[in-house]
């Protein structure tokens, strides 16, 4: 099923503070003391109510998916902060696909709705737009897993996971918004710099000994992922999956503006979390 591109409800998306700051947050790769640490960081800073999850969160994996979800959830109670997941490669797409199956999560047009899955944590389909802050917004969640020849279908592998071209053409339909927010990156010259470099070995060396299969298959989503880009035209970009923590200001065709491109780091690692000012849409301060 594809998600059209929704309105976000508002009452979701606290619009009170004077400045609105968003947390935006790489790969936790089910790792519950990262996660619960990032969150942490963004509560204590006492301005942030909203973050932004880019993918690879493994809703559903690992051998406690719900005490690993709990932990997430009572952290985003503490600090009364809400969490939005883009999805990424590593979920369990089984799950999401039989959720998003169900009534509850398709609207009366059968758009996807975004699924509360924890009091604080929801997951946003692909394609699904909202209006925070003065800004619009639009999530495309998913990537092809270059590491799939090690993986098991049914265990930590699911075919869901790839973007189809649907999937873009109905987030390019929506058209314009101000702030994009993936899983994949965009190719180059679109990506960070430091994307560019992973690609670029990747290519050239592939110190990771990928198979060629592997890297056919992360390619295709590499290129459709840079069209939904190129189609959307955004603002500001954020994405995860390549585990790096780099930024960049690209052109991209037609656009009246340069974009500026964030890619985060995952885990631990510095870079991991960053803070958006929505009115300016560069860093936000210390709080």
């Amino acid at each position: 099923m594809i998600g059209r591109p929704l309105r976000g409800r508002s009452e979701c998306f606290p619009c009170t503070l004077s400045a609105m700051l968003i947390g935006l947050v790489g790969d936790l790769e089910g790792e519950r003391n990262a996660a619960v640490r990032w969150l942490e960081v963004l509560g204590e800073r006492g301005d942030v109510r909203v973050a932004y999850q880019l993918g690879d969160l493994r809703f559903g994996m690992g051998p406690d998916p719900e005490a690993y979800l709990a932990a997430i959830d009572s952290v985003c109670t503490r600090y009364d902060l809400r969490l939005f997941c883009t999805n990424g490669n590593h979920e369990n797409w089984a799950e999401l696909d039989r959720l998003w199956s169900t009534s509850r999560w398709i609207d009366e047009d059968g758009g996807l709705k975004p699924i509360e899955v924890a009091e604080h944590v929801t997951l946003l389909p692909r394609g699904h737009r909202w209006n925070l802050g003065g800004r619009s917004f639009v999530a495309l969640g998913g990537a092809p897993s270059i590491n799939r020849h090690l993986l098991t279908e049914g265990v930590d592998w699911w075919p869901s996971e790839v973007l189809l071209d649907e999937h873009v053409d109905a987030t390019i339909a929506g058209g314009h918004a101000d702030v994009m927010l993936t899983h994949d990156s965009p190719l180059a010259p679109y990506c960070t710099p430091e994307v560019h470099e992973v690609l670029r070995r990747n290519a050239s060396d592939n110190p990771m000994e990928w198979p060629e299969s592997s890297l056919a298959y992360a390619d295709e989503g590499l290129a459709k992922i840079t069209r939904a880009v190129l189609g959307v035209q955004p603002m500001f970009l954020a994405h995860g999956h390549f585990h790096v923590a780099g930024e960049g200001l690209v052109q991209l065709p037609g656009a009246p503006s340069a974009t500026t491109v964030w890619s985060l780091a995952a885990r631990h690692e510095a870079g991991t979390v960053r803070v958006l000012d929505l009115d300016s849409l560069t860093e936000a301060s210390a709080a």
